[in-house]
């Protein structure tokens, strides 16, 4: 699970390739979010294909990976941007890096030091995965497929309760 801003957010994908920490604007506005809160960012974004995104802004937020004694809390520089993608969040390498992280696709886990000396652990709900990526590919093709492939996105938490995942690679 990764909290943004007291908020749960699912479809995050860790991506050791990216330059980069994203939160698309469906995500940024579900947080509570507004323009008021960005700063400016002149710059536009690169993909691999070399083509370029335009980004709305940035904006620091403490991230909390992982749950309860898995927990460890970075403060993360996010772009802001305005397209559709299958995922409200990516975390790049340099936050990977900050956190330590040890990434197994094959047993899609992350493990990072703990403080405490201890190491966390993100494990994959592979229902829930599984679950959007085939809601997904049921959609691909069809007229309004772009608006209408979100899973349960974000989830407010309320005094602590609320549900925990992480949906990272796979």
């Amino acid at each position: 699970m990764v909290r943004i801003n007291s908020f749960n957010v699912r479809r995050v994908l860790l991506d050791q390739g990216s330059s980069a920490d994203i939160i698309y604007g469906d995500a940024f506005e579900q947080l509570g979010l507004t323009d008021k809160d960005l700063m400016s960012y002149t710059r536009t974004l690169v993909g691999f294909s070399g083509e370029q995104v335009w980004v709305r802004g940035c904006l620091d937020l403490d991230t909390v990976f992982g749950i309860d004694e898995n927990a460890k809390l970075l403060r993360v520089r996010y772009l802001v941007l305005q397209v559709v993608a299958s995922y409200n969040v990516i975390i790049g390498r340099n936050t990977l890096n900050r956190l330590c992280a040890v990434i197994s696709t094959a047993h899609l886990a992350v493990k990072y030091p703990l403080i405490c000396g201890k190491v966390g652990k993100i494990v994959v709900d592979l229902q829930r995965a599984r679950e959007c990526y085939n809601n997904c590919l049921s959609l691909y093709g069809k007229k309004g497929a772009s608006d209408g492939h979100r899973c349960h996105e974000i989830e407010i938490l309320e005094g602590g309760q609320g549900q925990h995942g992480f949906q990272g690679q796979g």
